[in-house]
């Protein structure tokens, strides 16, 4: 028996698996917030000092809201992908847990950016790791559409909007390193851009189970 058949050998809870990445998710977009530090006044109430203060916390603000939306996308089309499928198994499990491990990397990517928003290094590191959070979750969507897609969903649309989905989004990311050493400015709109285009799952239940 081939690897990829004893992967497929044990079945686990999608409940489960579902719930624990639902907990890491609440976990990551929580520390997110918690780079964003009330700027010291020395006098709150000169109006110059106050607008400059919270001016210069604004990228840190940007990168914050730029990785909560990006991890809400990731969740919602996360969430989808569980729901399409009937069941889980040993080889969905460990490519999940790749994706969480990239997803917990987040905030460390996101509290250098916002320090740093003119660092092209920088930038390009938040790329990288949304590059990869995006290719594991595209993996996880083929790994369960390919295996475990309910009766309900078309299968051969399925999978068309699976290969497209990997010429989308990590395509995006990857190219917003590129240009993060030649405007950081590009990369910070093409970061704005995906959660928008993104925002609705590709797939619905287009035929009902007798």
């Amino acid at each position: 028996m081939s690897l990829s058949g004893k992967f497929k050998q044990w079945e686990f809870s999608l409940f489960r698996v579902e719930a624990f990445s639902d907990a890491v998710f609440a976990i990551v977009m929580t520390l997110l917030v918690l780079e964003l530090k009330l700027p010291e006044f020395h006098d709150a109430n000169n109006a110059d000092e106050v607008w400059q203060k919270l001016i210069a916390v604004l990228p840190k603000v940007y990168s914050w809201a730029i990785s909560f939306f990006f991890l809400g996308v990731i969740w919602l089309h996360h969430h989808n992908i569980m729901n399409m499928s009937s069941k889980s198994g040993y080889g969905a499990l460990w490519i999940n847990m790749l994706l969480l491990f990239f997803i917990c990397l987040l905030p460390f990517p996101s509290a250098l950016m916002g320090e740093h928003p003119h660092q092209p290094l920088f930038v390009a590191f938040w790329g990288a790791d949304a590059y990869f959070i995006a290719l594991m979750l595209n993996w996880l969507y083929y790994y369960n559409a390919k295996n475990y897609l309910k009766p309900e969903y078309d299968k051969v649309k399925v999978m068309k909007n699976v290969r497209l989905s990997f010429l989308g989004v990590p395509f995006l990311y990857l190219s917003a390193v590129g240009f993060a050493w030649v405007s950081v400015y590009i990369s910070y709109v093409i970061f704005l851009f995906i959660p928008i285009v993104y925002i609705l799952p590709l797939d619905k239940p287009v035929k009902e189970v007798v």
